[in-house]
């Protein structure tokens, strides 16, 4: 009987230390599989990427410049204003009457095919010029401009003529402007344009435009309409997101994906 007794306790040690070994492997493999299976941001014709939440991007300690994360060197300068850096969101500038500028082309800049998103926050229900580019004192010609509308976002460009209009036709129809963390995206394909709401397509048919407009390389400002000295944005941005390509939905859904957490989405 004392056999028997000694000879079981051992096995049920074995046993139980196997169980364990056997959990931990499997847990270690979920954990392992759940890190390696979330995707990075789309990295494929990205011109332009500015992170406020980033010290490579933003030195939080000093505003005076917010640095491209590419390689493509395509770096801003605090051009007028005073800036405020907050933690909110891991890391963000709210902007009031503030404005960051390139004075210098946007390296690699495309003019047929765009995408831009951006990670923003706001109850501002007026015109307000979140970027724009190749619009200046002086000349207005090949621009194009990111903007809140009444509450909704707008792209439009001109040259010689509009190509996206700046009218109500041509807007998200949904508002962006309860205060909560949005990301936004407009997309461009030569003369068709598709807006998205953090990962939804926005218009049922996409926004077409007369013409494919050639735009400028310089003045990528973001803030306010620098041309007019009006149409001030004030609200929050987290990061900025330049693509010289029309990203599909399924790369918005990844791009929003690998970094909706912070936002709190």
């Amino acid at each position: 009987m004392n056999v028997k007794k000694y000879f079981i306790i051992p096995n049920l040690i074995i046993f139980v230390l196997l169980f364990n070994v056997h959990i931990s492997i499997s847990q270690n493999l979920i954990l392992s599989h759940s890190i390696h299976s979330k995707k990075s941001i789309i990295s494929e014709n990205l011109i332009l990427h500015l992170d406020a939440s980033n010290p490579n991007s933003l030195n939080q300690n000093d505003l005076s410049s917010w640095n491209d994360l590419t390689s493509n060197n395509n770096d801003l300068s605090l051009f007028s204003g005073t800036m405020e850096f907050s933690s909110d969101a891991g890391g963000s500038l709210v902007f009031n009457n503030d404005i960051y500028r390139r004075s210098s082309n946007l390296n690699n800049m495309s003019h047929s095919n765009i995408s831009i998103s951006i990670w923003i926050k706001t109850t501002s229900s007026s015109n307000a010029f979140i970027l724009s580019l190749s619009r200046t004192p002086s000349d207005f010609k090949k621009e194009f401009i990111f903007r809140i509308s009444s509450g909704k976002v707008n792209f439009w460009d001109y040259s010689t003529a509009h190509g996206f209009p700046q009218g109500n036709s041509n807007t998200t129809q949904t508002s962006v402007n309860d205060g909560n963390w949005k990301f936004i995206t407009f997309t461009k394909d030569i003369t068709s344009g598709r807006y998205y709401i953090n990962t939804v397509s926005d218009n049922i048919n996409p926004s077409t435009s007369p013409l494919n407009v050639n735009y400028g390389n310089d003045n990528f400002i973001i803030g306010k309409n620098w041309r007019d000295n009006n149409n001030i944005f004030v609200g929050s941005i987290g990061a900025v997101y330049l693509y010289t390509k029309t990203l599909s939905q399924d790369e918005i859904i990844q791009n929003y994906n690998a970094t909706k957490s912070r936002y709190g989405h």
